[in-house]
C-alpha cells in the first residue's frame, strides 16, 4: 500500500482496494432503546466501571446513556499516543497476574496485545549511587518478604485505628532486623506501600496489609495502551463526551441528571442512574445530590483514603541504563524516584518511567514540571554519572484533574471494608454506585473497577 505526497488514498496493488475503503466499519448502535421489560439507565463516567456496566446493560436489553466529562473514554485509564508512535499509559497500566485475572477475558475479546514486564533483571543502587551486589539486593528483598509475612499475620488482631507504620515496627522487632538490613528493608516496605496505596504507611490502615487478592501468572502491560479496553467496551454505545455532571435528583418516578455541555446546560431523565465517579470527585461535593447522600455513605466517603500517585516519563536519545527493566534507588530525597521502569522493550523507544506516591508525590506537587524533571535527573545521575538530558518528558497531574482528584482509593486509618460496602449500597431502586472504591476485595485496580460495574449491572437487571 502506498500514499502520495498529498496524503490522499491510493490503490493497494495486491488487493485493488483503496486505503480509505478498508477502515474498520462503524460498530452497530447498542443500548439506544429499551427492549420489552427493560428501562433506561444513565451511567455517570466512561471509565472501566461505567463502561463495563453499560456494555452488560446494553447487551441485556437496557437503554443506556453514558455521560463523560472528558473528551475520551477511560477515566483514570489514559493512553497517550506520542513519541514516534509510542503509547504511554499515564494512568492505570498493569494487569497483575494474567492467568485467572477477571480482566483477561476482556483483554482477549478486545484483541489487546500484552507484554510481560521482566522483574528478574531488577538492579538496586545505594544512596551514594553504588550498585548493590546481586546477593545484597536479594537479601534485602527476602527481608522485605519476611516483614510483609509477619505484618500479614499480625493483622488478625489489628484494630481500626492502627496504622501500617505501627504494624511495620512490630514486625521489625519480631524478626530482629538491625542496622543496615533494617534500614534498607524498612525503606523498601515504605516505598512499596506508597506505590500500592498512594499514601504513607502512617496514613494506611494496618488491616489493609494483604487485603488485596492476587492472581497467578505474569504481570503484563499494554504496548498499544490499556485504553483499548475501554474503547472496546464503548463500541456502539451512546457515550456523550464533554458532559460534566452538575447534579443528580432522584424521586419515586425516576432520576434527573443536570449536565454542562459545550452547548450549555441540559437535564436528562431516566429510570435510574449509575454513579461511577472517583472517590475524590464524590468527596469534593462538585456533584450535588437531591436528596443528599445518606449519612452512612457520606461518612464512608470521608473515612476512606484518596491516594496520590503521579508518573513521570522521560524520553532519551539512547539507552544508558543497561539491560535492567527495573531500577531501585535507595536513600533518595523524601523517597522520590525510588522505582524506575525501563520502557524501551514496551514502547519501542528509550523511555524511563517512575511512579511517586504518598509523601514523595506531595513533595513534588508544588514544583513546576521543569523542576520535577531536574530533580529526577539529579537522582538518575547519582546512579549514572553521564546520563544525558532527556529530549522530552510527560508528567501526570491526577490530583489536580477535576474529574479524578486523585489516583485511587485506599483503606485509611479508621476506615474498613464496611465503608466500601456502604459506598456501594444503592439508594432505593434509583441510584446505584460502582467504581474501584466500592469493591472490597479488588479496590484500587482496573479489574476491581470492572467487577464493580458488572455487579451493579446485575443488580439493575434484577429489577426488571
Amino acid at each position: 500500500m502506498t500514499e502520495d505526497v498529498n496524503g490522499e488514498n491510493t490503490r493497494d496493488e495486491a488487493t485493488g482496494e483503496e486505503e480509505g475503503a478498508r477502515l474498520d466499519p462503524e460498530p452497530e448502535p447498542r443500548g439506544r432503546a429499551p427492549e420489552p421489560g427493560h428501562g433506561h439507565t444513565i451511567v455517570l463516567g466512561a471509565g472501566m466501571a461505567g463502561l463495563a456496566a453499560a456494555d452488560r446493560l446494553a447487551d441485556q436489553g437496557e437503554r443506556v446513556t453514558v455521560l463523560e466529562a472528558r473528551d475520551r473514554t477511560g477515566g483514570r485509564i489514559h493512553s497517550v499516543h506520542t513519541w514516534d508512535g509510542a503509547t504511554l499509559d499515564a494512568g492505570a497500566s498493569w494487569m497483575r497476574g494474567e492467568e485467572n485475572n477477571p480482566l483477561s477475558h476482556l483483554v482477549r475479546e478486545a484483541g489487546a496485545r500484552t507484554a510481560i514486564f521482566n522483574r528478574s533483571t531488577e538492579t538496586a543502587y545505594d544512596p551514594k549511587g553504588r550498585r548493590l551486589l546481586f546477593d545484597r539486593h536479594r537479601r534485602n528483598m527476602e527481608d522485605v518478604n519476611l516483614l510483609h509475612e509477619h505484618m500479614y499475620w499480625a493483622t488478625v488482631s489489628a484494630g481500626r485505628e492502627e496504622s501500617m507504620d505501627q504494624g511495620l515496627h512490630h514486625a521489625l522487632y519480631d524478626v530482629n532486623l538491625v542496622r543496615a538490613r533494617a534500614r534498607d528493608a524498612v525503606e523498601i516496605v515504605h516505598r512499596i506501600a506508597e506505590a500500592d496505596h498512594g499514601a504513607d504507611t502512617g496514613e494506611i490502615a494496618f488491616t489493609a496489609v494483604g487485603a488485596g487478592h492476587e492472581f497467578s501468572g505474569d504481570d503484563v502491560v499494554f504496548p498499544e495502551g490499556m485504553g483499548q479496553l475501554t474503547d472496546h467496551l464503548a463500541r456502539g454505545l451512546d457515550v456523550r463526551f464533554e458532559h460534566v455532571v452538575l447534579s443528580v435528583e432522584h424521586h419515586d418516578d425516576g432520576v434527573r441528571v443536570r449536565v454542562e455541555t459545550p452547548a450549555g446546560e441540559e437535564t436528562l431523565t431516566a429510570d435510574r442512574v449509575l454513579v461511577t465517579l472517583p472517590l475524590g470527585v464524590l468527596r469534593s461535593g462538585q456533584v450535588a445530590f437531591d436528596p443528599p447522600l445518606p449519612e452512612a455513605k457520606q461518612g464512608s466517603l470521608e473515612r476512606l483514603g484518596n491516594g496520590r500517585l503521579e508518573k513521570l516519563f522521560l524520553r532519551f536519545d539512547e539507552v544508558f541504563w543497561g539491560d535492567a527493566e527495573v531500577i531501585v534507588h535507595l536513600g533518595t530525597e523524601e523517597g522520590t524516584w525510588f522505582h524506575w521502569y525501563s520502557g524501551q522493550n514496551v514502547f519501542g523507544v528509550p523511555v524511563l518511567v517512575c511512579r511517586n506516591g504518598g509523601n514523595a508525590a506531595r513533595f513534588l506537587a508544588d514544583k513546576e514540571d521543569g523542576e520535577v524533571v531536574e530533580h529526577a535527573m539529579e537522582s538518575l545521575r547519582g546512579m549514572f554519572k553521564k546520563a544525558p538530558d532527556p529530549i522530552d518528558h510527560y508528567l501526570t497531574h491526577w490530583m489536580d484533574d477535576p474529574f479524578a482528584r486523585g489516583g485511587f482509593s485506599f483503606n485509611a486509618v479508621g476506615s474498613g471494608d464496611e465503608d466500601r460496602v456502604a459506598l456501594a449500597d444503592p439508594i432505593g431502586e434509583r441510584v446505584f454506585f460502582a467504581g474501584e472504591a466500592t469493591d472490597v476485595e479488588h479496590s484500587a485496580t482496573v479489574h476491581g473497577a470492572m467487577l464493580s460495574g458488572l455487579r451493579e449491572a446485575a443488580r439493575i437487571l434484577a429489577l426488571d
